[in-house]
């Protein structure tokens, strides 16, 4: 049995459990790791500003989602097909807690 994993193909939505789950797992690990690293480099910034700071990471996340879409443009095309690629999108920006605590204060004015 030869398993064929399909990255950003249309078809997808038709995969198998552990197919699924392997793609998932692809996603969600880097998601994790890339989200915590941008939030702990904007952090160790000490911008006092948070719009600064907000500004800052949005520009970052952009800057990492390009570089990932120009490495490996089928990886990128699951976020948009694919059931697995949900979870990078969610993960990837869940990991930042201080953009969304930046947010929070700001638009809590």
């Amino acid at each position: 049995m030869v398993l064929k994993l399909n990255l950003g193909k249309p078809d997808s939505k038709n995969e198998g459990f552990i197919t699924l789950n392997i793609k998932s797992l692809l996603l969600i690990v880097p998601a994790i790791v890339l989200g915590h690293y941008v939030d702990t480099f904007v952090d160790k910034l000490n911008i006092n500003s948070k719009w600064i700071s907000i500004i800052t990471q949005t520009l970052l996340n952009i800057f990492v989602i390009f570089v990932l879409y120009r490495i490996s443009q089928q990886y990128t095309r699951e976020f948009q097909v694919g059931l697995a690629g949900l979870f990078f999108s969610a993960l990837f920006f869940g990991m930042q807690t201080n953009y969304i605590k930046n947010l929070k204060a700001v638009l809590s004015y």
